[in-house]
Parts: C-alpha cells; sequence; structure tokens
C-alpha cells in the first residue's frame, strides 16, 4: 500500500514533481489576456457614452424647433427672444417647450442649454425670422 502512495506521488518523467497548480508565465498571459479585453470594454463604453450625448443634443433641437413653432402660433407671430420665453408659460398659454429632467438653462446667458458638461444647444435670435438652434 505504501508503494502505491510513492508512486501516485512521483511524476511520469521521473523527476519526482508533481504538477499542483499553473506557472507563472500562464498567469501573466491571463492577466495581459484581461487586460487587453477591459481595454476594449472601456474604449467600446466610451463610443457608446459620446452617441448617447450626440442624441441628447439632437433630441433637445428637435424639441426646441417644435417648441419655437407653437410659441410663434400661439404669440400673435413672434418669435421667442431666450430659451426662458420658450420654457415659461402664463396663465392662458402653457410653455412651448418643456425641457427634459437634467436639462438646465444657463443662468448666465438665457439664450443656451446645458446639461451637464456633454452638450450645449445654443439658440441664436434672427431679425424677423425665426431664431437658429445648434448643438455642440
Amino acid at each position: 500500500m505504501n508503494n502505491i502512495n510513492n508512486e501516485l506521488d512521483t511524476a511520469s518523467d521521473g523527476t519526482g514533481r508533481r504538477d499542483r497548480g499553473f506557472t507563472l508565465v500562464e498567469i501573466l498571459i491571463a492577466i495581459v489576456l484581461v487586460g487587453v479585453l477591459s481595454a476594449v470594454v472601456v474604449v467600446g463604453i466610451s463610443s457608446l457614452t459620446k452617441q448617447g450625448s450626440a442624441s441628447a443634443c439632437t433630441a433637445s433641437l428637435d424639441a426646441a424647433k417644435a417648441g419655437t413653432v407653437v410659441y410663434y402660433a400661439s404669440h400673435q407671430n413672434a418669435y421667442p427672444a431666450s430659451f426662458t420665453e420658450l420654457t415659461t408659460g402664463t396663465a392662458n398659454l402653457p410653455a412651448a417647450l418643456t425641457l427634459s429632467s437634467g436639462v438646465v438653462i444657463n443662468p448666465a446667458d438665457n439664450r443656451k442649454i446645458a446639461q451637464g458638461t456633454s452638450w450645449t444647444l445654443t439658440m441664436t435670435n434672427n431679425v424677423n425670422a425665426a431664431p437658429t438652434f445648434a448643438c455642440s
């Protein structure tokens, strides 16, 4: 019985060593692979974040244009001078534009709508014409 245990403890190549774990090279290869996969994921998430930000700005731009049309029709063919006029209703007229949550009007210059630091929607007034909007 003792002889059988000795044979199990000895490697088949006669060196007396058994493989009981991973080598340093195998561990380093696994760490490098995990690092490469992590880098790919981070780049992918960054790209998705930028696309989402661009979509949010485009949606707000479209909403501001539509709000301008509503404002023009309900205010005796007058265009709004600022985003504040678009988003503030009166006693008999509702606001022409409702901002989505997280979007704020810049208090220093109420012609700009900003959401965090990712994008800015700017309104430029034109003489006797509809204002123009730009995303940046």
